[in-house]
C-alpha cells in the first residue's frame, strides 16, 4: 500500500517579487500545501486566496511581529534581496536586506515548527569573493544555515529571466550564450527557479515526514544544474 502524503503549512518571505510572487502561486495551486503565511513589509491586494494568511510585520522587529503567526509551519522559503538595486545603496542597508532580515525570517519560522527551509542566494555567492555582491551572498548563505533546520536548500540563480528587472531581450541572447559559460551561471526563468524551490523543498519535507530524511542537519547548495531537474516543460512561458 502506498504511504499517505503529508500535508504542510508553508511560511513565505518575498511574496510580492518576482521569483516569490511566482513561489506563492505555486503553493496555493498544491494539494498538499494546506496554508501559506506571507510575510509583507506592507497591506497588498494580492493575497485574496483563502490559503494566504497575510503577515504586515515592520522589518526591523520580524522575529517579534511574526512569531504568533508562525506556530505550526513545516516549510520556510525567503525570495527576498535588493538584487539589481544593490549597486545604489549604502553597504550597511543591503546587508540588512541581504543577510538580518531573512536570518531572523529563519529563525521565526523555525522556532514556529519549520524543519525545511528554502533561500534564494545568488551564483558566485563566497564570503571570501572579492565582489561586495558576492561576498554579502556568501554571507546570508551562512547566515541562514547557522540556524540550523533538519534540511536547508540554498538556491544559486545567475541572470533571472521573466524577473521585471530584467531587460526583456536577455531572455533571447541569454540562453544563446549558455555554451560558453559554466552551467552554474546558466540563465534561468523565474518560474523554474520558484519550481525548483517548491519542489525541493516539498520533496525534503516528505522524506522527513516518513522518516526517510537522513539525521541531523542537511544543507544543499542548488545551482543550475541540481534546479534542472525540477524545471516543467513549458512552465516557464506562463506569467
Amino acid at each position: 500500500m502506498a504511504e499517505a502524503k503529508a500535508e504542510y503549512s508553508a511560511i513565505l518571505l518575498g511574496a510580492t517579487g518576482n521569483v516569490g510572487g511566482r513561489i506563492m502561486q505555486l503553493l496555493i495551486k498544491n494539494p498538499l500545501c494546506k496554508k501559506v503565511v506571507v510575510v509583507t513589509r506592507r497591506k497588498t491586494e494580492a493575497f485574496s486566496d483563502p490559503k494566504i494568511s497575510e503577515v504586515v510585520v515592520n522589518m526591523d522587529r520580524l522575529e517579534e511581529d511574526v512569531a504568533p503567526h508562525a506556530q505550526q509551519v513545516d516549510v520556510a522559503l525567503a525570495a527576498f534581496g535588493v538584487g539589481k538595486g544593490s549597486a545604489k545603496m549604502a553597504e550597511e542597508e543591503v546587508r540588512k536586506i541581504e543577510i538580518a532580515y531573512p536570518q531572523a525570517f529563519c529563525r521565526v519560522a523555525k522556532a514556529g515548527g519549520a524543519r525545511v527551509c528554502g533561500v534564494m542566494t545568488a551564483a558566485g555567492a563566497d564570503p571570501e569573493a572579492g565582489m561586495k555582491y558576492a561576498k554579502i551572498i556568501g554571507e546570508k548563505e551562512k547566515a541562514v544555515e547557522s540556524v540550523k533546520f533538519d534540511f536547508l536548500g540554498m538556491y544559486r540563480p545567475a541572470v533571472i529571466l521573466g524577473n521585471s528587472n530584467t531587460p526583456g531581450a536577455l531572455g533571447y541572447v541569454m540562453p544563446l550564450l549558455d555554451w560558453a559559460m559554466p552551467s552554474k551561471y546558466h540563465s534561468i526563468h523565474k518560474n523554474d527557479l520558484a519550481r525548483a524551490m517548491v519542489a525541493q523543498s516539498e520533496q525534503a519535507f516528505l522524506a522527513i515526514a516518513q522518516g526517510s530524511a537522513p539525521k541531523g542537519a542537511t544543507v544543499k547548495v542548488l545551482e543550475y544544474k541540481e534546479m534542472e531537474s525540477f524545471f516543467v516543460r513549458g512552465e516557464s512561458e506562463e506569467p
